[in-house]
């Protein structure tokens, strides 16, 4: 039977400006389906808000069918014991205010992708040169002020000479590393651990018995980067040879710490799986490595996926993204619906039949693939 657990999100004073924001009853809902004590499969949604579509589309898959949980159990997966399965955990809208507001931020314009640190993390980054990703360097180009509702913005003539300036790379490692010193900007990582994370660690301690855990497998679902229909995956943590026996494919589609972007037969012309990845060398605080170094014990055999579906070129998510943030701190009136929905249209193609499909297909294969694995016998 389903527990259904609700964790209360409240926004802080002085969210009335920003007009229509959705300011009351956000919830973090858990669904946990308990089965093995020492096994733990996580399922994570709208880590990033407005992404978060996706990610509740596939719970609803999963979920809407009991069945289907159950799939991946036979006789050459599991023994069939209730205590050889793993018990499942849905988390739907880790970033609840993001959610409901369109938004890639949380109540606090922290992104919570670069917030899972420690407090000695936290010290260490605040301590930081501001400008070690040049993110002063590229200030005026991420985070336009009131000029930019007033004024042309020129922004594909700003992105070409700063990539011609600095180069591409080296932009997108600005803009994918953030920053702990500026709050008001885009990818802003906070200078603590947020609400969301305060609450899922409590959860969590409060409902397994941590030190004595397993085996715990995390699905964090993302969407934005990569070719549009097809889904990356990032292993942030497990050996090689684990990503390849769960997750099959060939070995030579896993580069680094990259297992692979998931192609139909005939896909042709869609970036290299290397390029997803690059300029991700300085990004700290994800949540995937932050439940992995953070809450579970060095014992615990970790499986920590992100699932990352493509949607639009990144000079379109940038731009979407920039305006919605400068709309929200500087003329919050207008942010709505306009640039809300045009940050939700670069992140979920909701008018793309073949692309939603996609998404649901290839978030129960995941899903599916790591359940069955955990569910063998094979951790003593």
């Amino acid at each position: 039977k389903m527990e259904l657990h609700h964790l209360e999100i409240h926004v802080p004073e002085g969210h009335e400006k920003h007009h229509g924001s959705v300011l009351e009853d956000l919830t973090i809902d858990i669904g946990l389906l308990r089965r093995s004590k020492s096994k733990l499969l996580i399922h994570l949604s709208g880590t990033h808000g407005v992404e978060g579509f996706s990610g509740s589309s596939i719970q609803y898959s999963l979920l809407d069918n009991p069945q289907i949980l159950n799939r991946d159990i036979d006789a050459n997966t599991a023994s069939g014991e209730e205590e050889d399965l793993p018990t499942l955990m849905f988390v739907h809208a880790v970033n609840p205010y993001g959610f409901a507001n369109l938004r890639r931020f949380n109540e606090n314009n922290v992104d919570l992708n670069r917030n899972f640190l420690s407090k000695d993390q936290f010290h260490e980054v605040m301590a930081q040169d501001p400008n070690h990703a040049r993110y002063v360097d590229h200030m005026d180009l991420i985070n336009p002020t009131e000029s930019f509702v007033t004024k042309w913005d020129f922004y594909f003539l700003r992105v070409i000479y700063c990539a011609v300036i600095y180069g591409l790379d080296s932009l997108k490692e600005t803009l994918v590393t953030g920053n702990y010193h500026f709050p008001n900007s885009m990818f802003f990582g906070g200078v603590e651990l947020q609400p969301s994370y305060v609450k899922l660690n409590n959860f969590l301690a409060a409902h397994f018995d941590i030190p004595n855990m397993k085996e715990v497998g995390i699905i964090d679902v993302h969407t934005g980067l990569g070719p549009s229909g097809f889904d990356s995956l990032t292993n942030e943590g497990m050996t090689r040879d684990e990503a390849v026996e769960i997750f099959g494919g060939d070995d030579n589609q896993f580069v680094d710490h990259l297992i692979g972007t998931h192609k139909d037969d005939d896909a042709s012309g869609t970036n290299g799986d290397s390029e997803i990845l690059s300029g991700y060398s300085k990004v700290i605080g994800l949540l995937c490595h932050g439940l992995k170094e953070h809450i579970f014990p060095p014992s615990t055999r970790i499986y920590p996926i992100v699932q990352e579906f493509g949607t639009v070129p990144g000079v379109l998510i940038f731009k979407a993204s920039r305006a919605e943030n400068a709309m929200y701190h500087y003329d919050p009136a207008r942010r709505s619906p306009r640039y809300a929905q045009d940050l939700r249209d670069v992140f979920y193609l909701k008018d793309n039949a073949v692309w939603k499909d996609k998404v649901i297909s290839r978030g129960q294969a995941i899903f599916h693939q790591l359940h069955a694995y955990m569910s063998r016998n094979h951790i003593s």
